[in-house]
């Protein structure tokens, strides 16, 4: 449970500090002269907007914010791609920048799948309970067509006016 909130808290800090170590690692290590540290100042920040769209879809699921921990699941797949972005700013293999692109993607998607089903599980409880409220006894029932019964009609009569009164007995503009 500790690790599980230290990545729900952690989420938005790596989502600035894993990108910049992608950049200055590069960039200390000598693969990241010329062109190619123009090609990282691009994608870095591209990596950064993808990992906090990551958080928000994963802070969004009302069970992660009242547990203020992530899932298992979101546990070892953020964990997997945060070692993947550790390892890609030791090592320019095209493997592991693919591996974080994939990583990206699964977990927008997967995180994506998550609220929606919450959410309609969620919607389904709610739903659920209006019908179950509206079928309680007292509460009157719903004219359906097959009711033998006529529908009720209200016919509203004016109360009668005591011409003696001031008060009733006026005239409009008076």
């Amino acid at each position: 449970m500790m690790y599980r909130r230290i990545l729900y808290l952690g989420q938005f800090v790596a989502a600035v500090l894993l990108p910049t170590w992608v950049l200055i690692s590069r960039g200390l290590l000598d693969d990241g002269i010329g062109w190619e540290l123009v090609v990282y100042l691009i994608a870095c920040p591209f990596l950064s907007v993808a990992m906090l769209a990551v958080g928000g879809l994963i802070n969004a699921r009302a069970s992660v914010r009242s547990a203020r921990a992530v899932s298992w699941l979101d546990a070892g797949a953020l964990s997997a791609w945060y070692l993947v972005i550790i390892a890609y700013g030791l090592w320019a293999s095209p493997i592991l920048a693919v591996a974080v692109v994939v990583g990206a993607v699964g977990l927008f998607w997967g995180s994506a799948y998550q609220l929606f089903a919450e959410t309609r599980a969620r919607l389904r409880g709610l739903v659920a309970g209006f019908e179950q409220a509206a079928q309680a006894p007292g509460f009157p029932p719903s004219p359906s067509a097959s009711s033998p019964l006529p529908p009720r009609v209200i016919i509203l009569e004016p109360d009668p006016v005591d011409p003696s009164d001031p008060r009733t007995n006026r005239r409009p503009g008076q």
